[in-house]
C-alpha cells in the first residue's frame, strides 16, 4: 500500500461501476458484554443489531459485495445476561448475530481458560475465535478452539485477520496458573511480517487492546492495513488515522460499547498491498429498528434462564431510591464517587467493622435510575462473582500499614485522571470550612488524610475492608506481594455483595445521600 485515500463521499450506488474492484464490506462490533436487551435508554439490543446487520449484508449483496462481520471482543461477562446457561449463551449469541470472527477479550475468560473452553464446546461456536498472544492454550483446552489468525479468499484476494488480547497484568489472574496473555505488539508485528511473506493482500488486526495501544501498534508496523478494535469503549464516528513506519496512513475503528452502534465500511482491495477505503459509517442501534424474531426469542429465553439461575423474579421489588445507583452509562461511568459509591463503601466498612474501606467505581455494572429498585437491578449494577452459584463477591478484612496506605493514596491521586475510588472512614481537614470532611481522592492532599481523627502513621497498622477479588487477584499474580500488603487477612462471614445490597436497600429505603 502506498497511500490510503479516504473516499467518504462516494455513494454505494456507484460501486458497481468501478472496474475490476475487489470490494468487501466489513461490519464490526465490540464490547457487547452480553447486553442482550440493550441499555436502559432503549438503545441497542441484539435483536435490533441482527436486523441492522442483515440489512447491511443484503444491501451489499445486491451490489455483488461480500461481507465479513468482525467482533472486537468482550462479548461475555459484564451484563447479568452472562448468567444465562452459565456463560454459554454469550457465545451462542455471536453465531445468531452472524459474527464471522471474534477476538478474545479480558471479560471473556473471567471464569478461567478451562471454563471458557467448556463454554465454547457447549455453545457449539461456529465463529472463528482469535488470540495470537494467548499462552497456555493446550493446558486450558483451547488449542484447537482459539487461533492466531484466519484467512479468507475473496475474489482471489487473500485476506488475513489476526487477533490480539490486552496483556494488562491486572486482567491476567483468571487464566493463571494454566495460561497468560503475552505481549501484544511484539506478536502483532511478528504476524504482520509473516503475512507479507505469505502473500497476504489485505491484513486486518482484530484487537482488544484499546485505541491508544492500537495507535502504537499501527505506528510500529509496515504491513498492517487496518485495525478494528475494542476494550477502551471508544466511539469513533470517523476512523482514527495513524501513520505507520512507511509513512502510510492506517485507519483504526471502534464502535463504543454494549451494542449501541454497529460499524460498516466498504474497502476496495486493489492487490499488491494497495487498497482504498471507500465508505465508513457508524449506525446507531435505535428503537426505530425492528427486532429480529429469532434473536428476540433467544433473548426472551435467556431472560427465563437468568431467573432460573437466581431462582428469583427479576422484577421483585426490593425498595426505593432517591439517588441513582451509579455505574456504566453507555459504556462509561459518568458520575464517579457518587452517593451510591459512598453507600457501598460505608456498607463494606460496617460489615467488616474496619477503620476504612475501599470502593472502586470501575467495578460497577449498569447505572440504575432513581425510583423503584428491583432484584434484577442489584445484579445489573454489580454483576461480579467468583464462581458459578455464589452470591457475588464478598468482603476481605485485613491490616495494612500506614506506610502502604500513604503510598496507595499518592498512587490513586496522581495524574490528570485520579482513580475513581471512594474511601469510607478516611477524613481530612478542610481549612476553608474549618471542619473535618470526607477525604476525596484526587481532590484532597494525601499528606492531610486522617484515620480516626489522627494523621496516618507509617509505623501503625490499620484495619481495611475491600472487595475480596483484589487480594484474590494479587494472590494469583504476586502471592508474595499480597501477603506483604495484606496482614491478618480474613474473609468476612456472610458478606456477599448481592444479599448485602438487598438487605441494605430494604432497610434504608428510600435511599438518600449519606449525611456525612
Amino acid at each position: 500500500m502506498n497511500v490510503l485515500k479516504l473516499f467518504l463521499t462516494i455513494s454505494l450506488a456507484g460501486f458497481t461501476t468501478i472496474a475490476s474492484a475487489k470490494l468487501i464490506q466489513i461490519i464490526h462490533t465490540n464490547d457487547l458484554h452480553s447486553f442482550f436487551e440493550g441499555s436502559r435508554s432503549g438503545k441497542g439490543g441484539y435483536s435490533r443489531i441482527k436486523t441492522l446487520v442483515d440489512q447491511l449484508k443484503a444491501d451489499a449483496k445486491t451490489k455483488g459485495i461480500q461481507t465479513l462481520f468482525l467482533d472486537g471482543g468482550d462479548f461475555g461477562e459484564g451484563s447479568s445476561f452472562y448468567f444465562s446457561n452459565n456463560g454459554t449463551d454469550a457465545l451462542r449469541a455471536l453465531d445468531l448475530l452472524g459474527v464471522d470472527v471474534t477476538v478474545l477479550g479480558n471479560h471473556d475468560y473471567i471464569m478461567g481458560g478451562r471454563d471458557l473452553s467448556r463454554q465454547i464446546t457447549d455453545s457449539n461456536l461456529q465463529a472463528n475465535f482469535l488470540s495470537a498472544n494467548l499462552k497456555g492454550k493446550t493446558f486450558m483446552g483451547l488449542r484447537k478452539k482459539i487461533k492466531e489468525f484466519v484467512d479468507y479468499d475473496i475474489e482471489g484476494m487473500k485476506i488475513r485477520i489476526f487477533g490480539l488480547t490486552t496483556p494488562e497484568i491486572h486482567f491476567q489472574y483468571p487464566l493463571l496458573p494454566h495460561g497468560f496473555i503475552g505481549p501484544s505488539h511484539k506478536k502483532g508485528i511478528k504476524i504482520a511480517q509473516k503475512s507479507k511473506k505469505d502473500g497476504v493482500d489485505f491484513l486486518i488486526g482484530l484487537t482488544h487492546i484499546g485505541v491508544d495501544k492500537d495507535s502504537i501498534l499501527a505506528s510500529h508496523s509496515r504491513t498492517i492495513d487496518m485495525i478494528i478494535g475494542g476494550h477502551s469503549h471508544t466511539r469513533l464516528d470517523q476512523p482514527k488515522m495513524v501513520e505507520n513506519l512507511n509513512g502510510e496512513i492506517i485507519p483504526i475503528f471502534q464502535t463504543g460499547a454494549h451494542g449501541l452502534a454497529v460499524g460498516s465500511l466498504i474497502v476496495d482491495i486493489l492487490g499488491e498491498g494497495e487498497y482504498k477505503l471507500i465508505d465508513y459509517r457508524l449506525y446507531d442501534v435505535t428503537k426505530e429498528i425492528s427486532e429480529n424474531f429469532e434473536v428476540k426469542k433467544f433473548v426472551d429465553e435467556a431472560y427465563v434462564n437468568r431467573e432460573r439461575y437466581f431462582n428469583r423474579s427479576w422484577t421483585e421489588v426490593i425498595g426505593f431510591s432517591e439517588i441513582t445507583l451509579t455505574g456504566l452509562h453507555e459504556g462509561h461511568v459518568r458520575d464517579p464517587k457518587s452517593c451510591w459509591s459512598q453507600h457501598i463503601a460505608r456498607l463494606t466498612r460496617e460489615t467488616a467493622q474496619t477503620e476504612i474501606s475501599f470502593q472502586f467505581d470501575i467495578f460497577q455494572g449498569e447505572e440504575i435510575p432513581k425510583g423503584v429498585i428491583r432484584f434484577g437491578d442489584l445484579i445489573d449494577n454489580f454483576p461480579h462473582f467468583r464462581a458459578w452459584g455464589d452470591q457475588g463477591w464478598n468482603i476481605t478484612k485485613s491490616n495494612i500499614s500506614g506506610l502502604v496506605i500513604n503510598q496507595l493514596l499518592k498512587f490513586l491521586s496522581q495524574g490528570d485522571k485520579p482513580f475513581d475510588v471512594t474511601i469510607d472512614g478516611l477524613k481530612t481537614m478542610d481549612l476553608d470550612k474549618g471542619m473535618v470532611v470526607p477525604f476525596i481522592v484526587g481532590h484532597h492532599s494525601p499528606e492531610n488524610a486522617l484515620i480516626s481523627g489522627e494523621a496516618i502513621s507509617n509505623l501503625k497498622f490499620y484495619s481495611v475492608a475491600l472487595p475480596s477479588e483484589i487480594p484474590f487477584a494479587l494472590a494469583k499474580m504476586l502471592p508474595g506481594i499480597r501477603d506483604l500488603l495484606f496482614m491478618n487477612r480474613t474473609s468476612v462471614e456472610n458478606s456477599n455483595f448481592w444479599p448485602l445490597f438487598e438487605n441494605y436497600i430494604a432497610k434504608n429505603s428510600p435511599l438518600k445521600c449519606l449525611a456525612d
